[in-house]
């Protein structure tokens, strides 16, 4: 039956009231909320206060459809959030989103390793040649980053103690060197084993373990979530039209918030 017609036949008024204000809330009920824009709130990984939103989504703890391809991450043991770029893990450190870029380090070089030391007191450095990152569809380098050259099996060299990053094992040092370095002839003739390059951000202040510990920067490349974020809107990708959208209260959006746009 036609609730206006319902409306129409009674008289009172106080009933005709509670009959409107019924047929309002739940008219408003059934509108709801967009469940998209509910899935999709920034998150964080334990003991962790590094906001995790658009392009970034945590595997296994938001929808894919949080974030870009390519850009999924996990939650280290330790807190740490961790991006697999190349089959090999980086701990992320800090997430600038307003100018796209990320600092990271090879979780070989990360503060969280086992504290087991050999005879010899040393902290044993695994060797690794996916060091250096190239560059891929959705990750660049940072300008500005420093190459530092990693020498294994390094005997007693105490005037390059200062250099000294680990142990690889229980005869052996590992040595760091900025590729200006002016002892960088020296220590190639008298370490023994492998030479691994690695970057690390420029103008870290501290030795070169330090560096090598707090790592480096990249640039990402995907959609701009600054015009969603700022109409009220938390971002998002359409894996059937392989596009950027905007998860808005009311429904999905091509951009951002609000009647002018486009439908998603």
């Amino acid at each position: 039956m036609n609730i206006f017609f319902i409306l129409r036949s009674l008289s009172s008024p106080l009933i005709l009231s509670y009959i409107i204000i019924f047929y309002l809330l739940a008219k408003n009920t059934s509108c709801g909320v967009d469940p998209k824009f509910l899935a999709c709130p920034p998150t964080t990984c334990a003991n962790n206060n590094q906001s995790i939103s658009y392009p970034f989504y945590i595997q296994g703890k938001q929808e894919p459809f949080c974030g870009n391809p390519g850009f999924g991450i996990s939650c280290g043991p330790n807190g740490f959030p961790i991006l697999n770029l190349s089959n090999t893990q980086y701990i992320i450190h800090q997430i600038f989103y307003e100018n796209q870029t990320l600092r990271v380090s090879n979780t070989a070089f990360s503060v969280s390793r086992p504290n087991t030391t050999n005879s010899k007191g040393c902290l044993p450095l695994p060797l690794t040649q996916n060091l250096t990152l190239p560059s891929t569809r959705e990750f660049d380098i940072a300008p500005n980053q420093t190459d530092i050259r990693l020498f294994y099996g390094c005997g007693s060299l105490p005037w390059l103690e200062e250099h000294k990053v680990g142990c690889f094992n229980e005869t052996s040092s590992v040595l760091a060197l900025y590729k200006e370095d002016k002892n960088i002839s020296f220590v190639s003739k008298n370490c023994q084993g492998e030479v691994v390059d690695t970057i690390v951000e420029d103008g870290i202040i501290g030795g070169n373990e330090e560096a090598l510990t707090k790592g480096f920067l990249l640039t990402w490349k995907a959609g701009n979530c600054s015009v969603c974020h700022n109409t009220g809107g938390r971002c998002g990708f359409d894996f059937v039209m392989y596009t950027f959208r905007c998860f808005c209260t009311d429904r999905v959006h091509s951009a951002k918030c609000g009647p002018d746009d486009d439908p998603g």
